[in-house]
C-alpha cells in the first residue's frame, strides 16, 4: 500500500539546501546538516516556509482542541486528556514558527532561528530528541522568559510537563481508559457537565488571569485555553491569523458545537472568518 504525505516544508527545503534528496542522502550529510549557515536567499525561502508551516500547525491546534473541549461536553475525559495536550504541542509549534524558529530533524532534534548566518543548534541531552518532549524543551528555552505559563508550576513542575504527564497516564502509564469514571484532574469539570455550567466556566478561564493555570483543579482545561491564546497572538503578530480557510474554520466549529452550545471560545479566531 502506498501512503502519501506532506512533510514540514522548513524540513524540506533546509535539506535541499545542503544537497540532500533522500532520507539516507541526509543521514550521511548530518555534518553538513549542523554547520550550514543560512544565506539571505535561504531565510527568504525559510520564512515563506514557516509561515505556511505555522498556519498548518496552528489548524491542527485549533482542531485538536475542538476534540478536546467537545470530548468533554460528552463526559469522555480520557480522550480529552489527550487531545488537549496534543493541542498545546500543534499550537506550540505553530507559535515556533511564527516566531521565526524551524524544527528540524537530522537523527536527532534540532532548532533553528531563521536569521542571515544562522545554523542549527543541537544538544546531546536526551530531553531535546524526542518529537513532542523535544519540542517542548526548545520551546522552553526560547519562551522561558515571556511566557506565562511558564511563570509558576504546579506540583514542582512546569505547566508544559504536567500536562506531559497527564497525557501518559492516560495513553501510557493505565492499562485502560477509565470512563465512565474519571481522573481526579476532572472532577471539576464533570461536575459542570452534570449541573450544566460548563459553557460558563470555559469562558471564566479564558478571562482568568493565569492563576487557574496553576491549580489542579482547573490546570487541563485551563492550560490549553490559555495556550490558544497565547498562539492567536503570537499568529496575529505575524499577519496570520486570518489566513485560516473557510473550510477549515467551518469543520472546527462543527467539531467543537460552537454555535450550538453558544460558546465564546476561539472567538478569536472565528470573528476573522
Amino acid at each position: 500500500m502506498s501512503i502519501s504525505f506532506n512533510r514540514n516544508r522548513a524540513q524540506i527545503s533546509f535539506e535541499q539546501f545542503i544537497g540532500a534528496l533522500s532520507a539516507d542522502e541526509l543521514s550521511v550529510k548530518k555534518e553538513e546538516f549542523k554547520n550550514h549557515c543560512l544565506t539571505d536567499s535561504e531565510v527568504q525561502q525559510l520564512n515563506n516556509d514557516l509561515k505556511q508551516d505555522a498556519i498548518d500547525f496552528f489548524y491542527n491546534g485549533i482542531l485538536s482542541f475542538s476534540e478536546g473541549i467537545d470530548s468533554i461536553f460528552q463526559k469522555r475525559f480520557s480522550w480529552a486528556t489527550v487531545k488537549l495536550y496534543y493541542s498545546i504541542f500543534y499550537l506550540m509549534r505553530a507559535s515556533l514558527a511564527a516566531n521565526g524558529f524551524a524544527i528540524l530533524r537530522c537523527k536527532s532534534m534540532f532548532r533553528l532561528k531563521v536569521n542571515v548566518g544562522e545554523k542549527p543548534y543541537h544538544t546531546n541531552s536526551k530531553k531535546y530528541n524526542t518529537t513532542h518532549e523535544g519540542t517542548v524543551n526548545h520551546y522552553k528555552d526560547i519562551f522561558s522568559a515571556s511566557d506565562r505559563l511558564l511563570s509558576n508550576k504546579i506540583e514542582d513542575i512546569d505547566a508544559y510537563e504536567w500536562m506531559m504527564n497527564a497525557r501518559e497516564i492516560v495513553n501510557y502509564r493505565s492499562v485502560s481508559f477509565l470512563e465512565p469514571s474519571c481522573l481526579d484532574i476532572w472532577n471539576f469539570f464533570s461536575s459542570c457537565v452534570d449541573d450544566g455550567t460548563l459553557v460558563v466556566e470555559l469562558k471564566n478561564l479564558e478571562d482568568d488571569n493565569y492563576i487557574k493555570c496553576f491549580q489542579e483543579e482547573y490546570a487541563v482545561v485551563a492550560i490549553p485555553i490559555k495556550r490558544m491564546q497565547q498562539t492567536i497572538s503570537d499568529m496575529a503578530t505575524a499577519g496570520l491569523l486570518t489566513q485560516l480557510t473557510q473550510d477549515r474554520e467551518i469543520f472546527a466549529k462543527t467539531v467543537i458545537g460552537y454555535d450550538d452550545r453558544s460558546l465564546s471560545i476561539l472567538s478569536d479566531i472565528f470573528q476573522h472568518g
